[in-house]
């Protein structure tokens, strides 16, 4: 295994068991795909904790404006110690775009029980965490064109500055860059912009990079794969 994958999946793994270890909830994926074709799709929530935790559950709009695509089922409900609660998201729009992803974020927020006051012999700070990852609308005719859709993917040299330029209609989370054997060192901002990077678009590396890179990116199911891009 290369520096490049190595290194994206220490980020990953670290900010998964970080979670993991502060949070009561713990969903059954980091990410999750609405293909168009089906009326809905369906996760886990995982209650680590000892004790009965309420929870809440929302879906963001940000490719869309602010139209209500997405809806959550149940919303509000509480799942017992070392339970599980199964949600169901369901699409309410159909007007989304055919020719392109859609990203939404999918969001649950614990609600902790009551502190016992009494037993703690003082004040008790209760910390309620929320989990929020990325939920894909997938329109049915791109179904069949997203495995490995980042070898499209291509450097753009516009003056003193590389781009990489997405020509797919589908988001993809780039989370590593390497060129000549290299890490290449990327500003907060541009690594951010990566981890987006929307359909038929392009991000500034804000760097000159001659010949290729390679790239680490993360696929439908959180893994990580490894491509070269010219």
């Amino acid at each position: 295994m290369n520096k490049v994958a190595t290194t994206a999946i220490a980020v990953v793994l670290s900010f998964a068991f970080c979670s993991q270890a502060m949070a009561a909830f713990v969903l059954n994926g980091t990410r999750f795909i609405y293909d168009e074709n089906k009326k809905n799709i369906t996760f886990e929530v995982t209650n680590n904790a000892g004790q009965m935790y309420g929870g809440q559950v929302w879906v963001d709009n940000t490719s869309e404006g602010n139209g209500i695509y997405m809806v959550p089922q149940p919303p509000f409900f509480k799942v017992g110690a070392k339970q599980k609660q199964i949600i169901r998201i369901m699409k309410t729009d159909s007007s989304l775009p055919t020719d392109r992803e859609s990203l939404f974020w999918l969001n649950v927020q614990e609600v902790p029980p009551k502190p016992d006051v009494k037993e703690s012999h003082g004040s008790v700070l209760a910390i309620a965490m929320n989990s929020r990852v990325k939920l894909i609308y997938r329109p049915s005719g791109l179904k069949n064109g997203r495995e490995n859709a980042e070898k499209k993917l291509t450097m753009e040299q516009r003056g003193d500055i590389t781009w990489i330029k997405n020509s797919t209609p589908y988001y993809m989370a780039i989370v590593g860059v390497q060129t000549n054997g290299r890490e290449l060192k990327l500003s907060d901002k541009v690594t951010k912009e990566l981890t987006l990077l929307a359909p038929f678009s392009s991000v500034s590396l804000g760097v000159s990079v001659r010949g290729s890179l390679k790239i680490a990116a993360i696929n439908d199911w959180g893994g990580v794969q490894n491509y070269e891009i010219h």
